[in-house]
C-alpha cells in the first residue's frame, strides 16, 4: 500500500504541473498594421502603446510632415477591441524590415511581442536603415481574459539586436470605449481583408533619397493623403498578416503521456500488493 500511495502522489504532481505551462504564457492575438523606415521616429529602440484614438491622433500630429501613420479607421483594427503597439528599432544596419508575421506572449506582467526580421526595406529607398512596425494587439488574451491593467506593460525587442529591447507602461489604462446613446449611429462594413488592396504612394514625388516607410492598406480611405510640403517619405503597401499561428504544446502533450505511465505504474504496483495480500 506505501508504493500505492507513493505512485498516487507522483500522479497528483504530475497533473498540477499539467497546468503550469498555461498559467506561465497566455497568447495574445496580433495583426500587422505599418511597417517602413522613419528617421524621425528615433535613434534609439523605443515602444509606444496608445489605448484611444484620441493618444494616437495626438502622436500623429506631434510627428508633423514626417507623419507617415493612417488614421485608426484606415487600418484594420478598432480600439474598443484592440489597443496599438509601436516598436521603434532605431538605427539599425540597414537592408531589412520587419515582418508582417507578428504575434504576442502574456507572461505575467508583460505582454512580448513577437518580431522577426525580413531582407529588403519593404518598398523604402535601399540607403534606409531606422525600421519600425505599428501593430495592434487583442485587448482579450487567449484565456479569454481582459490583460490590460495600469501595472502590466508590453515589451519589443529586434531580433538578435543586443540592448534592443523596449518596454512601456500601461499605467492609466483606460477600459474599452463604450458606445453612447447620443452618438450618431455608424454602419459597422464588414472587417476588410488587407489582400484586397493595392500598393498607395504618400508623396507625389517618386525620386526620393530619404529613408521611407511602408504604409498600411487603407480600406477606400482618403485622410492619408500626401502633400508637397512634407518631408520627401515614400511609402508603399504591404498586406497585413492574418494574424500568428498557434504553435503547438508539445509539453503539454509530453506531460499527458507522463500522466499515463504513472497511471499505468500505479495499477502495477496496486496488483502486485493485491497477490501478495492472498
Amino acid at each position: 500500500m506505501g508504493r500505492l500511495a507513493a505512485s498516487l502522489t507522483l500522479i497528483a504532481l504530475a497533473v498540477a504541473l499539467v497546468g503550469t505551462p498555461s498559467a506561465a504564457a497566455t497568447s495574445v492575438a496580433a495583426r500587422y498594421q505599418l511597417r517602413g523606415h522613419l528617421p524621425e521616429l528615433g535613434e534609439k529602440p523605443a515602444l509606444r502603446v496608445f489605448q484611444t484614438n484620441a493618444a494616437y491622433d495626438a502622436y500623429r500630429a506631434s510627428l508633423g510632415d514626417a507623419n507617415v501613420f493612417p488614421a485608426a479607421s484606415s487600418m484594420f483594427m478598432s480600439f474598443d477591441k484592440e489597443i496599438l503597439a509601436l516598436y521603434v528599432r532605431g538605427n539599425d544596419s540597414g537592408g531589412r524590415c520587419f515582418a508582417t508575421t507578428t504575434g504576442a506572449n502574456l507572461d505575467g506582467d508583460a505582454v512580448t511581442l513577437d518580431l522577426a526580421w525580413q531582407n529588403g526595406t519593404c518598398g523604402a529607398p535601399i540607403t534606409a536603415h531606422y525600421p519600425f512596425i505599428l501593430l495592434s494587439l487583442s485587448r482579450i488574451a487567449a484565456d479569454g481574459s481582459s490583460w490590460i491593467t495600469p501595472t502590466r506593460s508590453v515589451c519589443g525587442a529586434a531580433p538578435g539586436v543586443f540592448d534592443s529591447r523596449a518596454c512601456a507602461m500601461l499605467s492609466g489604462a483606460s477600459p474599452a470605449p463604450t458606445t453612447s446613446a447620443p452618438v450618431a449611429p455608424t454602419t459597422a462594413a464588414p472587417t476588410p481583408t488587407p489582400s484586397a488592396t493595392g500598393t498607395r504612394t504618400l508623396t507625389p514625388t517618386p525620386v526620393t533619397t530619404s529613408p521611407a516607410a511602408a504604409a498600411s492598406p487603407t480600406p477606400g480611405s482618403t485622410s492619408a493623403q500626401a502633400s508637397a510640403s512634407r518631408s520627401p517619405v515614400a511609402a508603399a503597401a504591404s498586406p497585413a498578416s492574418t494574424g500568428a499561428d498557434a504553435g503547438t504544446n508539445y509539453l503539454l502533450y509530453g506531460m499527458l503521456i507522463a500522466i499515463g505511465v504513472l497511471i499505468g505504474i500505479a495499477l502495477m504496483l496496486s496488483r502486485s500488493s493485491a497477490r501478495r495480500g492472498r
